[in-house]
């Protein structure tokens, strides 16, 4: 708590939310470069460069940050293929690693994203699938950029949670991303710039977006426990691993469970004859695949149809299917309805609950 870099963070962040209350476009960005210009005066408490930080490393940052500009050079591991370690075991180890753990950041992020959309633009993604518009072009450009990311010697490429800010900046176009990326270029060659941005500028960044995405909670239904609790697990599991893949993982491993015990138990309900397999799977089934198992429902004639809004003989018969008391003796002005409640309208007067 005595630490000046936390408080300059502190106040940092309680600028970028004060701006964005006032609705000040790139109020993120202002907020970084505050706290940023203040870390690079030297000899202070908070400073981030120089031999006195009180962060480890600052002379060392201090001289790379003399250079202002560098060309990058990926000369050592562009290409740097090595294929000899194959047949061993820790390779395979980190392959599929890396890759449960892309998918699950690059899906859990963009559908995120999409959902944040959402909010802003009605209907933008569909309720019943949950997919959005193009969204395999969004997978596919994240995959295109793992493997050229790989091909230069590059960690695992993802999209990033922090795209929640330029939605909400307005950004809902191609435009934006190829804008970002022309950024990412020019930030190629000011590296050492960039490098000296303290970690406690950006990470007030990322405590709003976090609470930007908070919105989405609203989409959980909270009064079942079988999304409530997964929902749960996820949410708490992410900022304690410091990973979306792993709050991914446990969210869908605890939804499992649940899914399956329930399954279970239903399946032993119909064994016992307390319940019909049809009503277990319908039940038991996704949303998107309700609708193709819903009960069948019998077949009626154009002529039945139209008879039950013309004849009252009908209308009569009809309600006594219903289980409905019927009363009428040929003339139309006495025919009665009596529901099950019990409630008999006065002559004349057709029940509407039939």
């Amino acid at each position: 708590m005595h630490l000046a870099t936390m408080w300059l963070g502190i106040c940092g962040l309680a600028l970028m939310a004060m701006l964005m209350t006032r609705r000040v476009k790139g109020a993120i960005m202002v907020g970084i470069l505050f706290t940023t210009f203040i870390s690079w005066i030297p000899n202070h408490a908070a400073s981030f460069l120089g031999a006195n930080s009180q962060v480890p490393g600052g002379a060392d940052r201090y001289e790379f940050f003399k250079n202002v500009v560098s060309v990058p050079d990926a000369s050592k591991t562009t290409l740097a293929w090595n294929f000899d370690a194959f047949h061993k075991s820790e390779l395979w180890v980190a392959l599929i690693t890396f890759l449960y753990l892309d998918f699950l950041d690059a899906t859990g992020t963009l559908f995120s994203m999409a959902s944040m959309l959402n909010h802003r633009i009605p209907g933008f993604v569909d309720e019943k699938t949950n997919a959005f518009p193009r969204q395999l072009f969004a997978f596919c450009v994240d995959g295109i950029a793992i493997v050229i990311g790989s091909l230069l010697g590059c960690a695992p490429l993802t999209v990033y949670i922090e795209s929640a800010s330029g939605i909400r900046e307005g950004g809902r176009t191609g435009i934006t991303a190829l804008v970002v990326a022309l950024g990412f270029f020019i930030s190629l060659f000011f590296t050492p710039l960039i490098a000296s941005i303290p970690p406690f500028a950006t990470g007030p960044a990322l405590v709003l977006v976090g609470a930007m995405m908070m919105e989405n909670l609203i989409d959980i239904d909270w009064a079942d426990v079988r999304h409530a609790v997964p929902a749960f697990i996820t949410i708490v599991t992410m900022p304690m691993t410091y990973s979306i893949a792993y709050g991914v993982i446990a969210g869908c491993c605890s939804y499992m469970v649940l899914y399956l015990g329930n399954f279970l138990l239903d399946l032993i309900g119909v064994a016992f004859g307390k319940s019909d397999l049809h009503t277990v799977l319908y039940n038991n089934c996704p949303d998107a695949f309700q609708d193709k198992m819903k009960m069948p429902v019998p077949f009626k004639s154009p002529s039945a149809v139209l008879q039950s809004h013309v004849n009252p003989e009908h209308a009569a018969h009809q309600a006594a299917v219903d289980a409905k008391e019927v009363s009428y003796d040929g003339d139309d002005d006495n025919l009665r309805f009596n529901d099950n409640m019990g409630h008999l309208p006065s002559k004349g007067v057709v029940n509407n609950n039939v």
